[in-house]
């Protein structure tokens, strides 16, 4: 009986014993909180992998239809172009890191040339592997991405010029992925500037493959120049407008350091495009062809909100920062998540002038026919290593302000808002240069369908 009466008020305790039921309860939410966000990153993944794959099957079916344009057949082997059937995506010098299983030797690129419909089928397909969600019996996520391009639909090529205005300010030397959370590198972070190189490299030479440097008369074509920018425009390290493309050695220059300040950049970048006009027909006129207004674009990248120029407020009330200004001219801000009603605070911008003068220079760009795209990288909110050689685990932030600044400045100087591109890290700033690639390459050789 004994027992009987000892095991019951254990029960009864049990029963009333709220902490414990709290603390089963919070154990059970956890859970279901780290799988959701475990999701969100498995799916985070397999997105990136859809947006590269079609990146790669964008630009590979624009450089079949190309081939069978200028040349009136498939290519007959690889050194050639793409022959139809069946290649790895890592035999045609793409790379998927740790998106994929086999990583891009095992994402298949399928080329399809169809004499009869007059067109180049592509087809890019692969799968990722899940960390979080293999718990649930998913053992992979597939993805694929498909991309037409009919060869009887391009025109000849249009003469162009286009400029690269590339943010080299301090922080192009922070790493492009978060912080751990001692504050060093992940195993798969590399620094910012490193990755603006490497994909500026892609983006000119498979440009330079695509759209060659003449047309069939000996016209010159195509004209580059690039702009490095921190506090100033990095003059040392700038390529003037040149007919050709950028090279390795001069695209290797791009140093990490300053501020930032894009108005000097792009104020040049506009007096380049005013000369350009007269460089492309005097080209005509030397070889005695046509003259045709080139088509003219500018690529702006920025790590960062500007850093010099003087505060200017501008009042919104879905700013993320309330301001308040004190009586000799410093401004503090309040979070709007911590914001209570404190006296003088105004909900809003508080943004450089540096920012104000360089939107009003896009402007005019986009009235004068330019057409102007915009890439915001490594923006992500949190903690980046700064890669500070003493300072081994030394963290820099990016918190909701400068990203919101960065943000809308960029996008107010693009052209359109399909031609801003966010790229977190330097993955997706190698897919936003492949995209940018393929729309300059749809338009200059006029895709009508």
């Amino acid at each position: 009986m004994l027992k009987f009466t000892n095991t019951k008020r254990l029960i009864t305790r049990f029963q009333s014993q709220e902490d414990g039921n709290v603390a089963l309860s919070f154990a059970v939410s956890a859970v279901a909180v780290v799988g959701c966000m475990g999701a969100a990153m498995d799916y985070s993944t397999l997105s990136n992998a859809k947006a590269k794959s079609q990146s790669i099957a964008d630009q590979s079916a624009l450089s079949a239809a190309i081939f069978i344009k200028n040349n009136d057949r498939p290519p007959e082997n690889n050194d050639e172009g793409l022959m139809e059937g069946s290649h790895n995506a890592g035999d045609l010098g793409y790379t998927f890191k740790g998106w994929v299983d086999g990583g891009a030797d095992n994402v298949d690129v399928n080329v399809v040339y169809d004499d009869n419909a007059k067109e180049a089928r592509v087809r890019v397909s692969g799968s990722t592997v899940p960390t979080f969600i293999q718990v649930l019996g998913k053992k992979d996520l597939a993805f694929s991405a498909e991309s037409v391009v009919s060869y009887m639909d391009i025109d000849e090529k249009h003469p162009a010029s286009i400029a690269l205005v590339l943010d080299n300010s301090g922080s192009m030397a922070w790493d492009d992925k978060l912080a751990n959370p001692n504050g060093s590198s992940p195993s798969n972070a590399s620094p910012r500037i490193d990755g603006l190189e490497f994909s500026v490299k892609k983006f000119t030479a498979e440009l330079s493959n695509r759209l060659g440097t003449e047309n069939s008369d000996g016209l010159r074509t195509i004209r580059t120049g690039m702009l490095p920018y921190s506090s100033e425009i990095l003059w040392a390290n700038d390529v003037p407008m040149k007919f050709g493309y950028l090279t390795d050695q001069e695209i290797e220059k791009m140093t990490p350091s300053g501020n930032t300040n894009s108005n000097p950049p792009m104020t040049q970048a506009a007096k380049w495009m005013e000369a350009e006009n007269e460089t492309h027909r005097l080209e005509a006129v030397r070889v005695g062809e046509a003259y045709r207004e080139p088509l003219k674009f500018i690529i702006f990248m920025s790590d960062g909100q500007n850093t010099l120029g003087a505060y200017e407020f501008t009042p919104d009330d879905t700013a993320p920062v309330y301001w308040k200004q004190d009586n000799k001219g410093r401004w503090g801000g309040i979070w709007a998540t911590s914001y209570n009603g404190q006296y003088g605070y105004t909900q809003g911008h508080l943004r450089r002038s540096t920012d104000r003068l360089t939107i009003e220079t896009c402007d005019k760009l986009k009235a004068r026919g330019t057409e102007i795209f915009t890439i915001g990288y490594a923006l992500e909110t949190g903690r980046y290593n700064a890669n500070y050689p003493s300072y081994p685990n030394h963290t820099e932030t990016v918190n909701l302000w400068n990203q919101t600044n960065a943000y809308n400045l960029l996008q107010s100087c693009a052209s359109d808002d399909d031609n801003f591109v966010k790229a977190n890290d330097n993955e997706e700033l190698e897919a936003a240069f492949d995209t940018i690639q393929n729309a300059i390459v749809e338009e200059l050789i006029r895709i009508k369908s």
